[in-house]
C-alpha cells in the first residue's frame, strides 16, 4: 500500500508539467527570414538641363533629320524650356500658367528653326506621344 500511495504522489506532483499547453506553432530552428527593410526613397535626382535637353534634340534630330545648325538652335531652345520648368517647380507654383508659357514660347521658337515638313512631323510625333500617354494612364487606373 505504500508503493501505490507513493506512485500517487508522484503522479500528482508531476501531473502539472504535462497540464500546460503546448506552444501554437514550434519555434523554428533557424530565424525565419523576414522582407528586407527598404530605405525610404529619396527623390530622384534629374539629370542636368543642358544632359536632358540633349535627350530630347537628339531625338528630334534622328525623327526630324535636323541639320546641324536646327540641332544647336533646338538644343538651345531646350535647355532654356527645362530651366525655366525646373524653375517653376523649384518655386512650388502648381498652376498650369507658367507651364503653358513655356510650352508656347518652345513652340513658337520651333516654328522659326524648323520647316513646315519637319513641323508637321513633330506635331505627329506629339499627337502619337499623347496618345501613349493617355492609353498608359487609363490602363494603369
Amino acid at each position: 500500500m505504500k508503493k501505490l500511495i507513493a506512485a500517487i504522489a508522484i503522479m500528482l506532483a508531476v501531473a502539472p508539467a504535462f497540464a500546460q499547453t503546448a506552444p501554437t506553432a514550434p519555434a523554428p530552428a533557424a530565424p525565419a527570414k523576414q522582407a528586407p527593410v527598404k530605405p525610404a526613397k529619396a527623390p530622384k535626382a534629374l539629370p542636368a538641363p543642358e544632359q536632358r535637353a540633349a535627350q530630347y534634340a537628339d531625338e528630334l534630330k534622328t525623327k526630324l533629320n535636323l541639320t546641324d545648325d536646327q540641332y544647336k538652335k533646338v538644343l538651345a531652345v531646350n535647355t532654356e524650356c527645362i530651366r525655366r520648368k525646373d524653375a517653376l517647380k523649384a518655386s512650388g507654383q502648381k498652376d498650369g500658367n507658367g507651364k503653358k508659357e513655356i510650352a508656347a514660347y518652345r513652340k513658337q521658337q520651333y516654328q522659326t528653326i524648323l520647316t513646315p515638313d519637319q513641323q508637321a512631323k513633330l506635331k505627329a510625333l506629339n499627337a502619337q506621344r499623347h496618345d501613349k500617354d493617355a492609353k498608359d494612364n487609363g490602363e494603369n487606373k
